[in-house]
């Protein structure tokens, strides 16, 4: 199982953001994907924009400068999913 956690600024309205994130990536993978990812959407304040995987910091709004793309998490996740998904 991988594990995606995104920690979004509430009062700073990310939310739709984190959410827009995860909608593309469930849809870029498909439902083999959606059988072996487990996803958190925290709701924070301050403005982070945080994406954690498997307990590591991938992506860091306030460390980057910037919001990730879904291209950046995409290549993280590839990365874990190097083992054969089930289609059934």
């Amino acid at each position: 199982m991988v594990d995606l956690e995104i920690t979004y600024c509430q009062p700073c309205g990310h939310q739709p953001r984190a959410v827009e994130m995860v909608s593309q990536l469930l849809a870029i993978y498909g439902m083999p994907l959606n059988r072996k990812l487990t996803i958190s959407l925290k709701p924070a304040d301050k403005g982070v924009f945080d994406v954690v995987l498997d307990g590591q910091l991938i992506f860091s709004k306030h460390q980057q400068g910037r919001f990730p793309t879904v291209d950046d998490l995409k290549k993280q996740l590839d990365q874990k999913l190097t083992i054969p998904l089930e289609t059934a």
